[in-house]
């Protein structure tokens, strides 16, 4: 009884290791980049824990290479990429009382290479604030094909002035610096 047992045991094993591991195939091709359809806790929640885990769920699965380099964080942290879900940790906990601005590059991609069609802009705070302030514009002849990086200066701009924050614009040209305090500021 034991050598059948074991001949199963093994099959069993060569059957699931044998199977496609990745996205299915058949029908239309996918043309669309991931979609974020939720994130816990939800967006600009205040008073989270300095532990808290941030969990963005896709629509489809990401491909776990285009990740880590598409996620700007000012913060240290770890990142777990787990099918259509990305965790993010931080690294030992949030400051106190900060907010914690969390930037989604266009480049995060599906298996099928589809980039996302516009960045995400994500905020929380272990205080019990979070900026309102925003900056929008649309660069004029944008070709989709490119992503385009807009970074945000203090004005007047000097020679030792310093990006305050970059994202990119989304495919049609228009981008939205979300979250910065009020006051005179210039793009580039």
């Amino acid at each position: 009884m034991t050598v059948k047992f074991f001949l199963l045991n093994i099959i069993i094993i060569l059957f699931i290791n044998c199977a496609a591991q990745g996205p299915a195939s058949g029908g239309p091709p996918d043309t669309v980049g991931p979609i974020l359809i939720s994130v816990q806790p939800p967006n600009q929640t205040l008073e989270i824990a300095l532990d808290q885990k941030i969990t963005l769920s896709f629509n489809e699965l990401l491909d776990p290479i285009s990740i880590p380099a598409s996620i700007t964080i000012e913060e240290d942290y770890k990142l777990k990429v787990r099918g259509r879900r990305i965790i993010i940790i931080p690294d030992n906990n949030w400051p106190i009382n900060h907010a914690l601005n969390i930037n989604l590059s266009r480049k995060i991609r599906d298996y099928q290479k589809n980039i996302m069609v516009a960045p995400i802009q994500l905020v929380y705070s272990t205080g019990t604030k979070i900026l309102d302030g925003h900056i929008s514009g649309n660069i004029e002849g944008y070709y989709s094909e490119k992503i385009i990086g807009v970074g945000l200066f203090n004005w007047p701009i000097h020679d030792s002035s310093m990006v305050i924050r970059k994202i990119e614009a989304d495919e049609k040209g228009f981008f939205k610096f979300e979250f910065i305090d009020y006051g005179k500021y210039t793009l580039g």
